[in-house]
């Protein structure tokens, strides 16, 4: 009998394999985020000092598809936004985008963003 419960809780377990959570790669690979500046003017930004204005995000298409808009969120030492841009991106090109956004404190040159969804040219979305 002490075999019972063991095997209720092993067949349970082979039996719950779709309640397994599964991270399907993004089809989207970051290559840079990189923060830019107010002006163009300014070479050398400069921590405390200079302001910034926006980021510029490089990324690749990884997938084997045609996407239609890409999603990215980014964080910049606490302060987060989220854009969407729509265009024609062909598997394996790579395209860079930039957006601007209030000015805030530049801190340093790099920004973190990830990819939050993607549609795909045939209608199909990621995650």
């Amino acid at each position: 009998m002490k075999f019972l419960p063991i095997t209720a809780i092993m067949v349970l377990a082979m039996s719950s394999s779709a309640l397994a959570v599964t991270n399907t790669p993004s089809p989207v690979e970051i290559k840079a985020c990189v923060v830019m500046s107010t002006s163009t003017a300014d070479s050398v930004l400069v921590p405390g000092v200079s302001l910034t204005n926006g980021v510029t995000v490089e990324m690749t298409n990884t997938s084997g598809k045609t996407i239609q808009s890409v999603t990215v969120t980014g964080n910049y030492h606490g302060r987060t936004q989220t854009g969407t841009a729509t265009f024609q991106f062909k598997p394996g090109t790579t395209a860079e985008i930039t957006r601007h956004f209030g000015q805030s404190g530049y801190v340093g040159p790099i920004a973190q963003c990830s990819v939050t969804k993607v549609v795909f040219a045939d209608g199909t979305t990621w995650p």
